[in-house]
């Protein structure tokens, strides 16, 4: 997985404080504007719409989800604590012969990102616990993207693109869903909890989480200016 996308802003205002030093600045204004939106609506229940000091915000609320569980999945991670749920009944899964190869491979990360899973006989494995964001219905779909993404990408992956790809298949499942109603509570805490987040433009997959119509560009659109 690459490294996670910064903030397209200019920044020749900067005053020469360097490229690394004005990104965190326009990481920090965005995070500023995100926290100042008062949510209007949906668009298609899938996209929120936000009012902001100066203009207009669409956002896409599952990728905006996706961002703050990865974040939290990453962290929790880091500081050992990754919130599980024990399974009533082991989920029995069979594996190809290449899927057991990246089993074998990965096995430790999946334990240590939130995963109980034990082999139960030939290209078998028991799963009988996992990260509690995740719906129990999602678990076999989960599990087998997992190793599909890892055996696709082995060449050149390293433990850290491992671990972030886990974290980002766990938050993409565990996710608030497109087409699904919002009550404004529900979009004023995805918003604030979005503004929290350290990239916040970018779900971990790279795609945008949102646009801003500055009041400038609308205004120019309707001819007032």
């Amino acid at each position: 997985m690459q490294s996670e996308p910064e903030v397209a802003i200019v920044t020749g205002g900067a005053g020469g404080i360097g490229e690394a030093a004005a990104r965190a600045l326009a990481r920090r204004g965005v995070r500023v504007a995100l926290a100042d939106l008062r949510p209007l609506g949906q668009i298609h229940e899938s996209f929120i719409i936000a009012a902001g000091r100066d203009g207009l915000w669409i956002i896409d609320q599952h990728v905006a989800h996706e961002r703050i569980l990865f974040e939290k999945v990453m962290l929790q991670r880091a500081a050992g604590k990754v919130e599980k749920q024990a399974l009533l009944m082991p989920l029995i899964l069979q594996l190809t012969a290449e899927q057991q190869i990246e089993y074998a491979r990965i096995a430790e990360e999946l334990q240590s990102i939130g995963f109980e899973t034990e082999p139960f006989g030939a290209r078998t494995i028991a799963v009988k616990a996992a990260p509690a964001a995740v719906p129990v219905s999602d678990l076999e779909k989960l599990i087998f993207e997992i190793l599909e993404t890892a055996e696709g990408e082995a060449p050149g992956l390293s433990i850290d693109d491992i671990r972030r790809n886990i974290a980002a298949s766990i938050a993409c499942r565990a996710a608030i869903k497109i087409n699904m109603r919002l009550d404004l509570s529900k979009m004023e805490w995805l918003l604030s909890a979005l503004s929290a987040t350290e990239f916040p433009m970018s779900c971990p997959h790279g795609r945008p989480i949102a646009l801003q119509y500055s009041t400038r560009e609308i205004l120019k659109a309707f001819h007032r200016i």
